[in-house]
C-alpha cells in the first residue's frame, strides 16, 4: 500500500514537471495575450469615460487674424499632464478590477497541441498588475485637402502587469497608441507650436 502511494506521488511530480517544462511556453503565450487584451481594454475604458467633446478645444488654442488666417496654434501642457496623470491612474484601477478575476485558461490548451487551445474547462490564473502606467502626448499634422490640415493629439500608453503562476513570473508589456481627439484646420498652418 505504501508503495502504491509513493509510486502515485512521483507520478504527480513527474506530470506537473512535465507540465512547467514542457508545456509553459504555450501557457504563457495564451496569457500574454490575454493580458494585453485586458490592458487594453482597460486604457479604453478609462479613456471614454474621460475624454469628451470638448477636450480638443481645452488642450489645444488656435488663434486667428482679423483675415482669418491661422497666427498660432498653441498646447496646453499642464491640462494635457494631468488628463494623461488621470487616464493613467483610472486606467490603474481598471487594470486591478479586470485582474481580481484572474485568467481563465481552456484546460486543453495546457496539452500544447493547437486543435486542443482553447477547449475544455477554464482554469484561472491569478495575475496580478505592477503599478506602472505611463502616458505620453505625441501631436502630428498632416494634409487633408487643399488648404485643410488634420492635426492630430495621439496618447501613447505604456503599461506593466506581472503574471504569475506556480513557478514562474512573467512582465507582460503593452504599447498602445490612441487617438485621443483631432481636427480639421482650414487655411494656412503656421510653421510653429507653442507648448505653454
Amino acid at each position: 500500500m505504501r508503495r502504491i502511494w509513493i509510486f502515485s506521488f512521483i507520478l504527480i511530480l513527474l506530470g506537473l514537471a512535465f507540465m512547467f517544462i514542457l508545456v509553459n511556453p504555450v501557457i504563457i503565450s495564451y496569457s500574454q495575450a490575454k493580458i494585453q487584451s485586458l490592458s487594453v481594454k482597460a486604457v479604453n475604458r478609462s479613456i471614454y469615460s474621460l475624454v469628451t467633446t470638448e477636450t480638443y478645444r481645452s488642450l489645444v488654442d488656435i488663434r486667428y487674424d482679423s483675415s482669418g488666417k491661422i497666427t498660432s496654434l498653441t498646447t496646453d501642457m499642464f491640462e494635457m499632464n494631468k488628463l494623461g496623470a488621470e487616464i493613467a491612474a483610472k486606467s490603474q484601477k481598471e487594470i486591478d478590477t479586470l485582474a481580481a478575476a484572474g485568467i481563465g485558461i481552456p484546460i486543453g490548451t495546457f496539452s500544447g497541441l493547437p486543435i486542443l487551445t482553447g477547449k475544455g474547462p477554464a482554469v484561472t490564473i491569478r495575475i496580478v498588475p505592477v503599478g506602472s502606467i505611463a502616458c505620453t502626448f505625441a501631436s502630428d499634422f498632416e494634409s487633408a485637402g487643399f488648404n485643410q490640415t488634420r492635426h492630430r493629439i495621439i496618447l501613447k500608453v505604456h503599461s506593466k502587469v506581472n503574471l504569475i503562476m506556480p513557478l514562474v513570473t512573467r512582465t507582460v508589456q503593452s504599447d498602445a497608441d490612441i487617438l485621443l481627439c483631432e481636427s480639421i484646420i482650414v487655411g494656412e498652418v503656421p510653421s510653429f507650436l507653442w507648448n505653454s
